[in-house]
């Protein structure tokens, strides 16, 4: 009887588990791993697209391993058929890493916009100038938006 009972409770779990995992695909959510790039040696983090409604989508972007006290920014790029890049959100698209190298940010965009782009990238500003162009190079984590 006691077994049944384990059985049981671990069945539950794991139909809950699955429920949660699946809840955030049906929900429209969207997750992109973002992976450390020549600038993010160690860094790793996840891009989520979800639906904001009318045609417009939130990117949340959480990163850890970052250079702690750090500025970064973020963009949306395209390497074909030509090189292209635009910021995603507003200001100067920067984000700043905490003390111990976490970071987020989140900024909202039209889905036809959003369509347009295969990449997302945070850029690393040793300067701490986001408005630094010279520092768009530093690549510290890439993400494909389209596969």
């Amino acid at each position: 009887m006691r077994t049944q009972k384990k059985i049981v409770g671990l069945l539950l779990v794991l139909v809950l588990a699955l429920a949660a995992a699946f809840s955030a695909e049906a929900a429209g959510d969207r997750k992109i791993a973002l992976k450390a790039d020549k600038a993010g040696k160690g860094a790793s983090g996840t891009a989520v697209i979800r639906d904001k409604g009318g045609d417009q989508k939130e990117v949340t972007i959480t990163a850890k391993g970052l250079k702690p006290n750090s500025v970064y920014t973020v963009w949306l790029v395209n390497m074909k058929p030509k090189m292209d890049m635009a910021g995603l959100g507003e200001g100067d698209y920067s984000v700043k890493s905490d003390d111990k190298g976490n970071a987020s940010y989140s900024a909202t965009i039209g889905s036809a916009d959003l369509s347009k782009w295969q990449l997302i990238e945070l850029a690393y500003h040793p300067s701490g100038d986001p408005k630094n162009m010279k520092e768009l190079m530093n690549t510290a984590l890439i993400g494909k938006i389209r596969k």
